[in-house]
């Protein structure tokens, strides 16, 4: 794939993910959930909390992919419940959804930024940053996790990689960990949760601690 056909790629991408997103009328289907089937705020809950429970402690958290916020806004809620201080900061390549992300986010409106995730130069590292795969073509994914790794993530923080599966999404060939392990990445942890209902619907989140070797 060359540059202009990279550059199509991103564009085709960020229309359809932008159309589908700007046309859900809960704060959840305008990040991702529910699209095609209906999902509940429980069932939001389930299928995003285990980023959360990555976090063992306070520090500066990317979202790469932020949508309109509603991801950063509960992630903050749920690690204040065990009293984590967490900073936002937040990516995504819609400007109208990044839009939607500062109106929701107001106080933290200039950590929220306007780019596409595997040209974008933050303006820091972080001591955790969220992503999930699929911001990118399948075969520039392993090289977007050695980008992110090198210049979002600071060092001896961590880089949580999500999977998400639904009904649209159907079971990846192979699970995010066993994927990242093939490429050569150890990982911390892996946390996952399904719902009970719909056993298609599942999360399953890969963290790769960032060491000196890494960077």
């Amino acid at each position: 794939m060359n540059s202009e056909e990279l550059s199509r790629w991103f564009e085709a991408h960020r229309v359809a993910l932008e159309t589908a997103y700007l046309a859900g009328t809960h704060p959840w289907q305008q990040s991702g959930v529910g699209l095609r089937t209906p999902r509940s705020a429980q069932d939001w809950e389930v299928l995003r909390r285990p980023i959360a429970q990555c976090l063992s402690s306070s520090g500066t958290f990317l979202d790469v992919g932020c949508a309109n916020g509603y991801l950063l806004e509960c992630i903050l809620r749920w690690t204040q419940e065990r009293r984590l201080r967490i900073i936002p900061y937040g990516v995504d390549f819609s400007a109208n959804l990044v839009a939607l992300a500062r109106l929701r986010l107001p106080q933290y409106a200039d950590h929220l930024f306007v780019g596409n995730a595997w040209e974008w130069s933050p303006p820091h590292r972080f001591d955790y940053v969220s992503t999930t795969l699929d911001y990118v073509p399948d075969h520039l994914r392993e090289a977007f996790v050695h980008r992110l790794l090198k210049r979002c993530v600071q060092v001896e923080g961590q880089l949580l990689i999500a999977e998400y599966g639904g009904r649209s999404t159907g079971v990846p060939t192979f699970s995010i960990d066993e994927q990242l392990r093939q490429w050569g990445f150890p990982l911390a942890m892996v946390l996952s949760s399904r719902l009970e209902q719909d056993a298609l619907a599942h999360t399953r989140v890969a963290v790769i601690r960032k060491t000196a070797q890494l960077d």
